[in-house]
């Protein structure tokens, strides 16, 4: 029978190692459009986000669509605590064979992060450090309900398309409590699908 186009096979992709959007794309993977879904190429990005994000060691950090694990596993290298949360269950099991070698310091969880108790399962002072969905209302949407779901997260710096921050910016005090300041950029290129519009590497606080 023919699958329709809105339908999506359960079936896994090919086991690939870390920081592997390229094999990916080459494996013919069906990136999700509704999930805002697009890969980090390169290790390197990710260390130049982890060295914006100024992460305590042993600091325990929470990432929103951990992917394939490339910044997951640059976070667990560095010394910190990861928690993955990945809704995309075709992604299981890269995700967790990408960060099984940190034992635990890595906790995964395949699941919408809407849908999991982060109050329950983080420390006070936790930091949010995600590439959001490259869909600016998911992504505000996601970054929103993190900072609301437990006052454990202190912090966070997040990849958002640009009109996520320009739309928090128009806010002002009404953006949920959350303060958001473009810290870097991040080309469009270092993700597979290449993202659709600018993007912003945005530093989040809360309101004091």
């Amino acid at each position: 029978m023919t699958r329709q186009p809105h339908e999506r096979a359960d079936s896994p992709p090919p086991l690939v190692t870390p920081a592997s959007a390229d094999l990916l794309a080459q494996a013919g993977f069906d990136a999700r459009s509704d999930l805002g879904q697009h890969f980090l190429r390169s290790k390197e990005a990710a260390l130049r986000l982890l060295e914006s994000a100024e992460l305590p060691y042993q600091g325990q950090v929470l990432e929103v669509g951990a992917g394939l694990g490339t910044l997951s596993g640059t976070v667990a290298e560095a010394g910190c605590r990861i928690w993955a949360v990945e809704k995309d269950r075709r992604l299981g099991e890269i995700l967790q064979g990408a960060l099984r070698r940190f034992g635990p310091l890595a906790r995964v969880s395949i699941s919408d992060v809407r849908e999991v108790d982060l109050h329950e399962g983080l420390d006070v002072g936790a930091v949010l450090l995600a590439i959001m969905p490259f869909d600016w209302e998911l992504s505000a949407a996601l970054t929103r309900h993190v900072f609301a779901a437990t006052p454990k997260v202190e912090r966070g710096l997040v990849v958002v398309p640009s009109r996520t921050l320009d739309q928090y910016q128009a806010a002002g005090e009404k953006a949920g409590g959350l303060r958001l300041r473009e810290v870097d950029g991040i080309s469009r290129s270092e993700f597979w699908p290449k993202a659709p519009e600018a993007l912003r590497v945005v530093s989040i606080e809360r309101h004091r």
